[in-house]
């Protein structure tokens, strides 16, 4: 098992990939953010979240701990909106 503990926030994922095609072609890193829903397995289950804040969208997905640890942080101050969150999802 792994020593991975999810804290009571957001977390925001920062993507690197590459944008437009050919001599426009440049690399960017896309940001989204997710609720962690709960760690099974090796896996970390995540649900992304409206980009207002609003509402956590119920389009699942789950990630690696090795990917989770690479491309997941916290966003600041999201523990109250968390907190939100979890009991809709209760």
């Amino acid at each position: 098992m792994s020593d991975l503990v999810l804290a009571e926030s957001l977390y925001i994922r920062r993507r690197k990939t590459m944008m437009g095609s050919g001599g426009t072609s440049k690399e960017t890193v896309l940001e989204s953010t997710w609720f962690p829903y709960r760690i099974d397995n090796g896996f970390v289950e995540v649900f992304p979240v409206t980009e207002d804040l609003t509402r956590v969208l119920r389009l699942k997905e789950k990630v690696s701990f090795e990917q989770f640890k690479q491309e997941y942080s916290i966003r600041e101050n999201s523990r109250d909106i968390y907190l939100k969150f979890k009991e809709t999802l209760a």
